[in-house]
């Protein structure tokens, strides 16, 4: 099998090894912009997940002249009007950790008896013949309370509760969590369309 190169827009190494175990029995060589020793940090400034993923793709792709693919992924809660979404990793602005957002939005929603909440994440994948995109999300609850007990997770999952496990994302390992994830359900739909359209 010909290994196919593709550039993959983060710089996160836990989100890159997750792409290599997916890719690479497919035939590609996921790639990041420090494999290819560019200075990658283009700003974010769409007001949608799809619109974000496609500015690191394009601009990934404008770089290296590789096809390249990038995610955006966050937390919508219904009550807050679907806030943090986008701004979910920069939400109460400079200087928090993700347990101080957390924080800052069971604070938000106090009291209120609607909890529903959903992670969503979009995969964008541009190339010189096409720019798609895919997205995946998974449905739960937002909890009163933080869990400073549960040993994973990261960001929100210490306050979203998953009812099919009966549990927050936080008390649940890696791998039980990655085959219900928001990323898992927009990467199934990428990765049974990439093979077909990558030449």
């Amino acid at each position: 099998m010909t290994t196919k190169q593709i550039a993959f827009a983060s710089g996160s190494a836990h989100k890159i090894k997750e792409m290599r175990l997916l890719l690479e029995p497919l035939g590609f060589q996921i790639l990041s912009p420090k494999d290819l020793s560019i200075p990658f940090a283009p700003e974010e400034t769409e007001s949608s997940f799809v619109g974000n993923a496609l500015i690191k793709s394009r601009e990934l792709y404008r770089l290296t002249g590789l096809p390249a693919f990038a995610d955006d992924s966050g937390i919508c809660v219904d009550a807050l009007g679907g806030r943090p979404g986008v701004f979910s990793a920069r939400y109460g602005g400079e200087g928090l950790n993700d347990k101080d957002r957390a924080i800052r939005l069971l604070g938000e929603l106090g009291e209120n008896p609607d909890r529903k909440a959903n992670y969503t994440c979009v995969i964008a994948y541009s190339s010189p013949k096409e720019e798609v995109s895919f997205d995946g999300q998974v449905f739960g609850e937002i909890t009163k309370d933080y869990d400073s007990v549960g040993q994973y997770g990261f960001g929100y999952d210490p306050i979203f509760y998953y009812p099919p496990f009966g549990k927050r994302f936080s008390e649940v390992p890696e791998e039980e969590k990655n085959k219900v994830s928001h990323r898992a359900a927009a990467m199934k739909k990428f990765l049974s369309w990439l093979p077909s359209h990558t030449s």
